[in-house]
Protein backbone atom coordinates (compact mmCIF):
# COMPACT_ATOMS: atom_id res chain seq x y z
CA UNK A 1 0.00 0.00 0.00
CA UNK A 2 1.48 3.47 -1.01
CA UNK A 3 1.64 6.20 1.36
CA UNK A 4 -1.46 8.38 0.02
CA UNK A 5 -3.61 5.27 0.36
CA UNK A 6 -2.56 4.34 4.04
CA UNK A 7 -3.30 8.21 4.74
CA UNK A 8 -6.85 7.37 3.31
CA UNK A 9 -7.70 4.65 5.02
CA UNK A 10 -6.03 6.17 8.17
CA UNK A 11 -8.37 9.00 7.86
CA UNK A 12 -11.62 6.49 7.11
CA UNK A 13 -10.42 4.46 9.99
CA UNK A 14 -10.40 8.14 12.77
CA UNK A 15 -13.73 9.13 11.02
CA UNK A 16 -15.57 6.19 11.69
CA UNK A 17 -14.01 5.95 15.42
CA UNK A 18 -15.16 9.65 16.10
CA UNK A 19 -18.51 8.73 14.57
CA UNK A 20 -18.44 5.62 17.15
CA UNK A 21 -17.94 7.88 20.25
CA UNK A 22 -21.23 10.08 18.89
CA UNK A 23 -24.31 9.56 20.86
CA UNK A 24 -26.90 8.62 18.75
CA UNK A 25 -28.58 11.81 18.21
CA UNK A 26 -25.61 13.35 17.17
CA UNK A 27 -24.76 10.81 14.16
CA UNK A 28 -28.57 10.72 13.27
CA UNK A 29 -28.75 14.57 12.62
CA UNK A 30 -27.87 14.84 9.10
CA UNK A 31 -30.76 12.45 8.49
CA UNK A 32 -33.67 14.32 10.18
CA UNK A 33 -36.10 14.57 10.72
CA UNK A 34 -36.65 10.95 10.32
CA UNK A 35 -40.59 11.20 9.75
CA UNK A 36 -41.31 7.78 11.04
CA UNK A 37 -40.62 9.03 14.39
CA UNK A 38 -43.09 11.73 16.06
CA UNK A 39 -41.97 15.09 16.96
CA UNK A 40 -43.56 15.32 20.89
CA UNK A 41 -44.59 18.71 21.93
CA UNK A 42 -44.51 18.80 25.99
CA UNK A 43 -46.93 21.54 27.11
CA UNK A 44 -46.80 22.49 31.00
CA UNK A 45 -49.90 23.78 31.57
CA UNK A 46 -53.60 21.93 31.10
CA UNK A 47 -55.59 20.91 28.02
CA UNK A 48 -57.66 24.06 27.12
CA UNK A 49 -54.80 26.61 28.37
CA UNK A 50 -53.62 28.82 25.82
CA UNK A 51 -50.39 26.95 25.70
CA UNK A 52 -52.34 24.00 24.82
CA UNK A 53 -54.15 25.96 22.00
CA UNK A 54 -50.97 27.05 20.33
CA UNK A 55 -49.10 23.95 20.66
CA UNK A 56 -52.11 22.00 18.70
CA UNK A 57 -52.16 24.58 16.33
CA UNK A 58 -48.53 24.26 15.76
CA UNK A 59 -48.40 20.38 16.01
CA UNK A 60 -51.45 20.82 12.76
CA UNK A 61 -49.13 22.94 11.14
CA UNK A 62 -45.71 21.28 11.50
CA UNK A 63 -47.25 18.07 10.22
CA UNK A 64 -48.31 20.36 7.04
CA UNK A 65 -45.31 21.65 6.24
CA UNK A 66 -42.50 18.83 7.09
CA UNK A 67 -45.01 15.96 6.64
CA UNK A 68 -43.78 14.58 10.04
CA UNK A 69 -46.06 13.50 12.82
CA UNK A 70 -46.52 15.52 15.92
CA UNK A 71 -48.20 14.58 19.32
CA UNK A 72 -49.13 17.18 22.22
CA UNK A 73 -48.34 16.26 25.88
CA UNK A 74 -49.62 18.06 28.04
CA UNK A 75 -47.94 17.70 32.22
CA UNK A 76 -49.28 20.39 34.22
CA UNK A 77 -48.70 21.57 37.75
CA UNK A 78 -45.92 22.84 39.87
CA UNK A 79 -46.12 26.14 38.18
CA UNK A 80 -44.90 24.95 34.58
CA UNK A 81 -41.98 22.87 36.72
CA UNK A 82 -43.33 19.61 35.80
CA UNK A 83 -43.58 20.17 32.40
CA UNK A 84 -40.24 22.13 31.98
CA UNK A 85 -38.19 19.14 34.17
CA UNK A 86 -39.49 16.93 31.71
CA UNK A 87 -37.56 19.06 28.17
CA UNK A 88 -34.53 18.94 30.38
CA UNK A 89 -34.97 15.19 30.76
CA UNK A 90 -35.49 14.01 27.22
CA UNK A 91 -32.88 13.21 24.97
CA UNK A 92 -31.61 16.07 22.43
CA UNK A 93 -32.08 14.58 19.62
CA UNK A 94 -34.69 16.91 17.92
CA UNK A 95 -37.89 14.71 18.61
CA UNK A 96 -39.32 16.12 21.73
CA UNK A 97 -40.23 20.35 22.24
CA UNK A 98 -41.25 22.44 24.66
CA UNK A 99 -44.17 25.04 24.23
CA UNK A 100 -44.74 27.39 26.95
CA UNK A 101 -45.13 31.17 28.21
CA UNK A 102 -43.59 33.85 29.58
CA UNK A 103 -44.54 32.39 33.06
CA UNK A 104 -42.14 29.68 33.11
CA UNK A 105 -39.38 31.47 31.31
CA UNK A 106 -39.71 34.92 33.03
CA UNK A 107 -41.72 35.37 36.13
CA UNK A 108 -41.13 32.10 37.42
CA UNK A 109 -37.91 32.80 37.92
CA UNK A 110 -38.32 35.84 39.92
CA UNK A 111 -41.69 34.64 41.67
CA UNK A 112 -40.06 30.78 42.91
CA UNK A 113 -36.51 31.96 44.48
CA UNK A 114 -36.03 28.00 44.92
CA UNK A 115 -36.78 27.39 40.64
CA UNK A 116 -34.75 24.09 39.96
CA UNK A 117 -33.61 24.93 36.42
CA UNK A 118 -32.16 28.23 34.32
CA UNK A 119 -34.83 29.57 31.99
CA UNK A 120 -31.26 31.29 30.16
CA UNK A 121 -28.91 28.20 30.46
CA UNK A 122 -30.68 24.77 30.41
CA UNK A 123 -32.66 24.73 26.92
CA UNK A 124 -32.29 26.05 23.46
CA UNK A 125 -34.68 28.87 22.17
CA UNK A 126 -35.94 28.16 18.91
CA UNK A 127 -38.66 30.36 17.92
CA UNK A 128 -40.97 32.58 19.37
CA UNK A 129 -44.81 32.37 18.55
CA UNK A 130 -46.63 35.36 19.52
CA UNK A 131 -47.46 37.91 22.52
CA UNK A 132 -50.87 38.50 24.40
CA UNK A 133 -52.32 40.61 26.92
CA UNK A 134 -54.46 39.22 29.89
CA UNK A 135 -57.77 40.39 30.08
CA UNK A 136 -59.78 40.59 34.05
CA UNK A 137 -62.35 38.68 34.20
CA UNK A 138 -65.83 38.89 36.70
CA UNK A 139 -68.29 36.33 36.61
CA UNK A 140 -71.60 36.76 35.22
CA UNK A 141 -73.86 36.89 38.18
CA UNK A 142 -71.53 39.70 39.71
CA UNK A 143 -72.84 43.16 40.78
CA UNK A 144 -69.57 44.91 39.11
CA UNK A 145 -70.54 46.72 36.35
CA UNK A 146 -66.83 47.36 35.17
CA UNK A 147 -63.29 46.74 36.99
CA UNK A 148 -63.02 50.50 38.48
CA UNK A 149 -66.42 49.26 40.32
CA UNK A 150 -64.83 46.64 41.22
CA UNK A 151 -61.25 48.50 42.45
CA UNK A 152 -63.64 50.90 44.90
CA UNK A 153 -65.22 48.20 46.32
CA UNK A 154 -61.85 46.13 47.15
CA UNK A 155 -60.79 49.58 48.21
CA UNK A 156 -63.59 49.92 50.68
CA UNK A 157 -63.29 46.46 52.00
CA UNK A 158 -59.17 45.27 52.41
CA UNK A 159 -58.97 41.50 51.94
CA UNK A 160 -62.68 40.76 51.08
CA UNK A 161 -62.64 39.65 47.31
CA UNK A 162 -60.45 37.02 45.69
CA UNK A 163 -58.36 36.83 43.19
CA UNK A 164 -57.67 33.54 41.19
CA UNK A 165 -54.55 32.14 39.75
CA UNK A 166 -53.38 29.16 37.90
CA UNK A 167 -49.62 30.16 37.29
CA UNK A 168 -47.04 32.87 38.83
CA UNK A 169 -47.96 35.22 35.32
CA UNK A 170 -51.40 34.94 36.53
CA UNK A 171 -50.60 35.47 40.25
CA UNK A 172 -48.37 38.62 39.29
CA UNK A 173 -51.49 39.66 37.75
CA UNK A 174 -53.63 39.88 40.65
CA UNK A 175 -50.25 41.01 42.58
CA UNK A 176 -49.83 44.19 40.20
CA UNK A 177 -53.40 45.24 40.28
CA UNK A 178 -52.71 45.54 44.23
CA UNK A 179 -50.08 47.37 43.95
CA UNK A 180 -51.28 49.65 41.38
CA UNK A 181 -54.41 50.13 42.67
CA UNK A 182 -53.93 50.02 46.91
CA UNK A 183 -55.99 47.02 47.39
CA UNK A 184 -55.54 43.77 49.22
CA UNK A 185 -57.27 40.62 47.57
CA UNK A 186 -56.98 37.22 48.88
CA UNK A 187 -55.18 35.01 46.52
CA UNK A 188 -56.36 31.60 45.68
CA UNK A 189 -54.55 29.27 43.92
CA UNK A 190 -56.12 26.68 41.33
CA UNK A 191 -53.77 24.13 39.18
CA UNK A 192 -54.72 24.37 36.47
CA UNK A 193 -56.93 27.98 34.34
CA UNK A 194 -59.76 25.66 33.63
CA UNK A 195 -60.11 25.09 37.50
CA UNK A 196 -59.82 28.79 38.16
CA UNK A 197 -61.87 29.76 35.33
CA UNK A 198 -64.67 27.34 36.39
CA UNK A 199 -64.15 29.00 39.88
CA UNK A 200 -64.65 32.52 38.88
CA UNK A 201 -67.88 31.17 36.39
CA UNK A 202 -69.35 29.69 39.52
CA UNK A 203 -68.81 32.48 41.95
CA UNK A 204 -66.12 30.39 44.13
CA UNK A 205 -63.75 33.04 43.16
CA UNK A 206 -64.14 36.77 42.16
CA UNK A 207 -61.21 37.87 39.75
CA UNK A 208 -59.72 35.95 37.02
CA UNK A 209 -56.68 37.29 34.79
CA UNK A 210 -56.44 34.78 31.18
CA UNK A 211 -55.99 35.32 27.78
CA UNK A 212 -59.02 34.94 25.17
CA UNK A 213 -57.99 31.71 24.09
CA UNK A 214 -58.96 29.93 27.00
CA UNK A 215 -61.45 32.43 28.54
CA UNK A 216 -63.67 32.85 24.79
CA UNK A 217 -65.46 29.76 25.63
CA UNK A 218 -66.76 30.88 29.10
CA UNK A 219 -67.74 34.52 27.43
CA UNK A 220 -69.57 33.22 24.59
CA UNK A 221 -71.61 30.68 27.34
CA UNK A 222 -72.31 33.94 29.22
CA UNK A 223 -70.38 32.62 32.31
CA UNK A 224 -68.20 35.11 33.10
CA UNK A 225 -67.16 39.19 30.94
CA UNK A 226 -63.90 40.84 30.63
CA UNK A 227 -63.73 43.84 32.03
CA UNK A 228 -60.60 45.19 31.56
CA UNK A 229 -57.31 44.47 29.34
CA UNK A 230 -54.17 44.30 30.57
CA UNK A 231 -51.98 45.98 28.03
CA UNK A 232 -51.11 49.91 27.76
CA UNK A 233 -53.82 50.67 25.13
CA UNK A 234 -56.82 48.89 24.23
CA UNK A 235 -56.19 45.50 22.18
CA UNK A 236 -57.24 44.83 18.35
CA UNK A 237 -58.81 41.80 19.27
CA UNK A 238 -61.69 43.45 21.73
CA UNK A 239 -61.16 47.23 21.19
CA UNK A 240 -64.49 47.64 23.33
CA UNK A 241 -63.00 46.32 26.58
CA UNK A 242 -60.84 49.20 27.90
CA UNK A 243 -57.67 48.58 30.05
CA UNK A 244 -56.97 48.11 33.99
CA UNK A 245 -54.78 52.19 33.35
CA UNK A 246 -58.53 53.73 32.01
CA UNK A 247 -59.93 52.81 35.27
CA UNK A 248 -57.99 53.78 37.62
CA UNK A 249 -54.91 51.00 37.62
CA UNK A 250 -51.92 53.45 37.22
CA UNK A 251 -49.50 52.30 34.99
CA UNK A 252 -50.72 48.76 35.02
CA UNK A 253 -49.02 46.93 31.89
CA UNK A 254 -48.93 43.30 31.31
CA UNK A 255 -48.04 41.05 28.27
CA UNK A 256 -47.20 37.71 27.68
CA UNK A 257 -45.48 35.68 25.37
CA UNK A 258 -45.23 32.14 24.00
CA UNK A 259 -42.16 30.33 22.53
CA UNK A 260 -40.93 27.01 21.55
CA UNK A 261 -37.54 25.53 23.20
CA UNK A 262 -34.95 22.16 22.60
CA UNK A 263 -33.38 20.72 25.17
CA UNK A 264 -29.68 21.62 25.75
CA UNK A 265 -27.05 20.02 23.54
CA UNK A 266 -29.46 19.46 20.76
CA UNK A 267 -27.17 19.42 17.83
CA UNK A 268 -26.85 22.88 15.73
CA UNK A 269 -27.58 21.43 12.65
CA UNK A 270 -30.84 19.56 14.17
CA UNK A 271 -31.78 23.04 15.74
CA UNK A 272 -31.39 25.11 12.10
CA UNK A 273 -33.41 22.20 10.68
CA UNK A 274 -35.93 22.90 13.41
CA UNK A 275 -36.27 26.52 12.97
CA UNK A 276 -37.03 26.37 9.10
CA UNK A 277 -40.02 23.78 9.63
CA UNK A 278 -41.69 26.01 12.82
CA UNK A 279 -40.82 29.05 10.59
CA UNK A 280 -42.66 27.48 7.44
CA UNK A 281 -45.54 26.53 10.05
CA UNK A 282 -45.86 30.08 11.55
CA UNK A 283 -46.67 31.36 8.03
CA UNK A 284 -49.50 29.13 6.97
CA UNK A 285 -52.73 30.32 6.60
CA UNK A 286 -54.36 28.17 9.51
CA UNK A 287 -51.75 29.01 12.42
CA UNK A 288 -51.83 32.91 11.29
CA UNK A 289 -55.73 32.27 11.86
CA UNK A 290 -55.25 30.80 14.89
CA UNK A 291 -53.85 33.20 16.33
CA UNK A 292 -56.07 35.70 15.32
CA UNK A 293 -58.78 33.77 17.02
CA UNK A 294 -57.01 33.65 19.99
CA UNK A 295 -56.25 37.47 20.15
CA UNK A 296 -52.56 37.22 19.74
CA UNK A 297 -50.19 39.45 17.73
CA UNK A 298 -47.31 37.32 16.19
CA UNK A 299 -43.80 37.42 17.55
CA UNK A 300 -40.83 37.00 15.40
CA UNK A 301 -37.70 36.14 17.36
CA UNK A 302 -35.40 33.09 17.59
CA UNK A 303 -32.03 32.20 19.30
CA UNK A 304 -29.94 35.10 20.42
CA UNK A 305 -32.83 37.68 20.39
CA UNK A 306 -35.28 35.35 21.71
CA UNK A 307 -32.68 34.74 24.92
CA UNK A 308 -32.45 38.75 25.35
CA UNK A 309 -36.03 39.21 25.16
CA UNK A 310 -35.79 36.77 28.01
CA UNK A 311 -32.91 38.08 29.69
CA UNK A 312 -35.15 41.83 29.82
CA UNK A 313 -38.33 40.35 31.02
CA UNK A 314 -36.62 38.55 34.08
CA UNK A 315 -34.79 42.12 34.93
CA UNK A 316 -38.31 43.79 34.25
CA UNK A 317 -40.28 42.03 36.55
CA UNK A 318 -37.38 41.55 39.39
CA UNK A 319 -37.74 45.16 39.54
CA UNK A 320 -41.14 45.43 39.57
CA UNK A 321 -41.35 42.77 42.48
CA UNK A 322 -39.38 44.77 44.22
CA UNK A 323 -40.38 48.17 44.05
CA UNK A 324 -43.82 46.85 44.73
CA UNK A 325 -43.06 44.81 47.48
CA UNK A 326 -44.46 42.05 46.07
CA UNK A 327 -44.49 38.86 48.06
CA UNK A 328 -42.67 36.14 46.07
CA UNK A 329 -42.72 32.10 47.26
Amino acid sequence: MNRNLRSRALVRCALGAMLALLPPWAAAAQDYPDKARPVRIIVPSGAGSIVDLLARAQAKAMSEVAGINVVVENKPGAETIIGVQALMAAPPDGYTMLVTSSSSQSINPVMLPNLPYNPLEDYIPLEAISTSPLYMNLGASTRFGSAGDFIAAARASPGKYTCASATTATRLACAQLEGTTGIEMLNVPYRTSASALTAVASGEADVFFIDIGSARAFWQAGKMRPVAVTSSARAKALPQVPTLREQGAANYEFVAWFAAYFPARTPPQTVAKMREILQAAYATPGFVEALATYGHEPLQLAGADLLELNRKEIAKWSTLVKEGGIQVQ
